[in-house]
């Protein structure tokens, strides 16, 4: 066998094996996973965290798990809305951040959580867990995101996102007068859209309407962006582009 294809099949074995890994056992670990992300990008939180809850809940499937929005301070006093991972471990709830990892919010995992009492608690406890990170080193203090990006920038967080987002993507291309931006599109589940925007964040919403172009030029348009019309650029996760050269000039209603 030549040597390059016998060294591109080990590698494959190798993956295969590596992807093919048990999770390691609940009863073993005082703590869940935190599944640290290889990248990231801007206002990235909730892609981070369904991807967080994609695999833990497939590797952990007797546990469960759901977004949580909490109020998050930046470095220079700043607030915002954050998105976390809520999870339930060995009969305790927990939650896992982007950047600072997994904590207890010490109480009871419940099947059906009253969010908005988890939510508060969950703040006072991010916050705090944070400091202890930065203080001791293993995490850098988060700062207020740039209010604006280069089209550079914007492109590619927007392409990363699609190697984050654990659901098929679409890359769809917003025309505001003379400029394009870049959003990914993506449905979670039926009737449930989000759209990805590198400025503005994850906007999700329960939607039926069945036309993906239509529903990105509603969003874009609730964003403030002009949304003149849109055309999409098929995405896989993987971040592999194929252009479509689909256009959809359907006005915001």
């Amino acid at each position: 066998m030549h040597l390059n294809r016998f060294l591109r099949l080990a590698s494959l074995t190798f993956t295969l094996a590596v992807l093919a890994a048990p999770a390691a056992s609940a009863a073993t670990l005082s703590a869940p996973p935190a599944y640290p992300d290889a990248t990231h990008v801007l206002n990235g939180c909730h892609l981070s965290s369904i991807r967080f809850l994609n695999r833990f809940l497939a590797d952990y499937p007797a546990e469960h798990g759901q977004t949580l929005v909490v109020t998050m301070r930046n470095a220079d006093g700043s607030v915002q809305a954050h998105t976390i991972a809520l999870v339930s471990w060995q009969g305790q709830a927990w939650c896992r951040d982007e950047y600072y990892g997994v904590f207890s919010l010490d109480c009871a995992a419940e099947a059906r959580p009253n969010l908005d009492r988890l939510s508060a608690r969950a703040e006072r406890k991010l916050e705090r867990h944070a400091q202890l990170m930065v203080r001791t080193g293993q995490a850098a203090a988060r700062r207020e995101h740039p209010a604006q990006l280069s089209a550079e920038d914007n492109l590619r967080d927007v392409t990363t996102a699609t190697t984050i987002i654990p659901y098929a993507t679409t890359i769809y291309w917003v025309r505001c007068g003379h400029h394009e931006i870049p959003m990914a599109f993506f449905r979670p589940a039926a009737n449930r859209i989000a759209v990805y925007d590198p400025v503005h964040g994850t906007s999700t919403a329960n939607c039926s309407c069945p036309d993906d172009a239509k529903v990105v030029q509603l969003v874009a348009a609730r964003l403030g962006y002009r949304a003149d019309r849109v055309h999409a650029e098929l995405s896989t996760t993987t971040g592999t582009l194929l252009a479509l050269n689909s256009t959809s000039n359907t006005s915001a209603q």
